[in-house]
């Protein structure tokens, strides 16, 4: 088989046909070598949440306890789950003095102390999207008063807002 490979190209492979080869036999190889061997799917490893955004997972965690709490006071809803996504992260804005002189405007944030600037706002991440798992999620009236309940608090649309049963 090889004679008839190397009769069909002559004496000398083709560059290119050596490069194909050897991507290939690469591919190969580094399938056999990335395969499972006990066949199950292959999971990627967790990535610890908090090396991502401290703070916006700060704030989400902070919104699942609260929205856990006040779900689980509406009458019918059970034991719940809460999971909060959110997209950014916390944004400080700082105060400025502005000053303006021969039509230039120049900002300065304003230092309280030795070196401490002044706070003016904190800007939460943008709420993205909530998922309300609960023992009566599978009731309209329940999930109406569910979804209704946390789209009030959180300021979102409820197409934002999804619940469902436990198991």
């Amino acid at each position: 088989m090889i004679e008839e490979i190397k009769k069909k190209l002559g004496e000398k492979p083709a560059p290119r046909l050596l490069i194909y080869s050897a991507a290939a036999i690469i591919c190969v190889l580094l399938l056999l070598f990335l395969k499972n061997p006990s066949g199950d799917d292959v999971r990627i490893p967790d990535i610890p949440v908090d090396d991502i955004k401290p703070e916006a997972t700060d704030y989400a965690s902070e919104l699942e306890d609260k929205l856990r709490l006040i779900v689980s006071e509406i009458e019918g809803t059970g034991k719940v789950s809460v999971m909060v996504t959110v997209s950014g992260s916390e944004e400080k804005i700082y105060a400025e003095n502005i000053s303006e002189s021969d039509g230039r405007s120049d900002s300065e944030t304003v230092i309280i102390g030795s070196k401490e600037a002044l706070l003016k706002e904190i800007r939460r991440p943008e709420v993205t999207g909530v998922l309300i798992v609960c023992s009566g999620g599978d009731r309209p009236q329940i999930k109406e008063k569910v979804v209704n309940a946390v789209s009030t608090v959180l300021n979102i649309p409820t197409s934002k807002v999804y619940v469902t049963k436990s198991e």
